[in-house]
């Protein structure tokens, strides 16, 4: 059985690791502080933090809550050090949070290395621990109408590009803010994004024809990973099925298989309103099966 008293010893629980996170997003780092002897303490927090980024103008964004949040604003040319005392009683326990926010401006790469250094005022206890905090891309789900996946998707990348070769005039070094769009056969309704700066895509899709917008929250990529390697477009398809064009000169037709060329993953189909009986070949995932009733 564990001994309920076997931490009394332990003065600080203070575990960190190198971490990324996307452009203007939290961590949150807790610092659980204890006072094991029998009389009030002092104890002193520092933080230093070294950045390496492409622009040493934009600010990071730190918090140290020790029971009142106090907030600081550094970056490579004002970079000065985080001091915070916090005095506890005998055998006090408490929590302190260290919150690191990245830039929103900031780019792929861009890192905030942080030495925290916690030692007791009478010199019995000393910590430093050193981590990291990289930007990196996010993925985000955008919200389309159903039918419409594939068209937002080709349409979102046009516009990055020419997005990108605008800021380009003035920036040589820009980068295009949609890094991959993703639209599995499986998904209606929605097609994933990897960004740097997410909010920049609702500006990137304003206009575009099937966007409604972006879904609260960034989406892990173990989470959507078993789309990678998605199934053939023409699973599920027979010859005979009706279906419906939902890209391409004929979209909103319906129509029914007549051939199915799965080493090509297209499909010959019949458009059946037409007088006159026209094949027409389309990829598979231009198509969407109908109810067979």
């Amino acid at each position: 059985m564990q001994n309920a008293n076997e931490n009394q010893f332990e003065w600080i629980n203070f575990e960190v690791s190198d971490v990324k996170k996307g452009s203007g997003r939290k961590e949150d780092v807790p610092i659980l502080l204890r006072n094991i002897q029998s009389k009030k303490r002092k104890f002193s927090i520092n933080i230093q933090v070294e950045f390496e980024e492409r622009d040493p103008l934009i600010e990071w964004f730190f918090t140290v809550d020790a029971g009142k949040a106090k907030d600081y604003t550094l970056s490579p040319n004002d970079n000065s050090p985080i001091t915070e005392e916090v005095e506890l009683d005998a055998h006090q326990t408490k929590k302190i949070t260290l919150n690191v926010t990245t830039p929103k401006g900031g780019y792929m790469g861009d890192k905030a290395i942080l030495t925290v250094k916690i030692d007791s005022e009478d010199g019995v206890h000393s910590l430093t621990k050193t981590f990291s905090v990289t930007i990196s891309p996010i993925i985000v789900a955008l919200k389309t109408t159903v039918g419409n996946e594939i068209p937002v998707s080709r349409d979102l990348v046009n516009r990055a590009q020419r997005d990108k070769e605008e800021r380009m005039e003035t920036n040589p070094n820009a980068i295009s803010e949609i890094l991959a769009v993703m639209s599995p056969f499986e998904v209606k309704g929605y097609v994933f994004v990897e960004a740097m700066h997410s909010d920049r895509i609702a500006y990137i899709a304003r206009g575009i024809r099937g966007f409604k917008g972006i879904v609260q929250g960034d989406i892990d990529l173990e989470e959507i990973v078993h789309y990678l390697t998605p199934k053939p477009a023409v699973t599920g398809l027979e010859i005979g099925a009706f279906v419906e064009l939902i890209d391409g000169p004929f979209k909103g037709e319906k129509a029914k298989i007549t051939f199915i060329d799965a080493g090509k993953e297209e499909v010959t189909v019949q458009l059946i309103e037409s007088m006159v009986p026209i094949p027409v070949t389309v990829k598979a995932e231009a198509i969407r099966m109908l109810d067979k009733k």
